[in-house]
């Protein structure tokens, strides 16, 4: 019988493949068919393994910073596109842009929980502004009702 040095924090190739499965979003069942294991095996991995738990959380930190640097990389590219739509020329297409601005700011006070304004809403409510500023304009007190 020979001597061969086994380093007890080396992960085997199934629980490696088990690994790379599992931070894809696999449940336990589909990774043990995929690994060639039974899932007790793959839950013994997860729960008593302590080389396995440790390299599964370390990998699941470095994939969670390069999704946090990809995501702030997108920022810049999200507000130039924010500010495209609220220069558009269809009110409904900025008003939804500048409400999604205020709403990621934080700083929209009042986002009604209610379903969402139809496009007539939005425009009667922006033509009701527009009354009220040429009454205060023009310096009229009541606008006579059209038929």
């Amino acid at each position: 019988m020979s001597m061969i040095e086994f380093d007890e924090s080396e992960l085997s190739a199934k629980q490696e493949r088990a690994i790379e499965l599992a931070l894809q979003g696999m449940k336990d069942g589909e990774i043990a068919k995929r690994v060639r294991v039974s899932r007790k095996t793959i839950n013994s991995w997860r729960n008593q393994d302590e080389d396995f738990r440790v390299e599964l959380a370390k990998r699941r930190r470095t994939l969670h910073e390069r999704h946090q640097n990809e995501l702030s990389g997108l920022v810049s590219e999200a507000i130039g596109v924010m500010r495209e739509a609220m220069r558009e020329h269809d009110m409904l297409t900025r008003l939804r842009a500048a409400q999604a601005v205020l709403r990621t700011a934080g700083l929209q006070v009042v986002m009604k929980k209610e379903k969402p304004l139809s496009k007539d809403e939005i425009l009667f409510e922006i033509l009701g502004e527009i009354t009220q500023n040429v009454r205060e304009k023009k310096g009229i007190s009541e606008l006579k009702q059209l038929p």
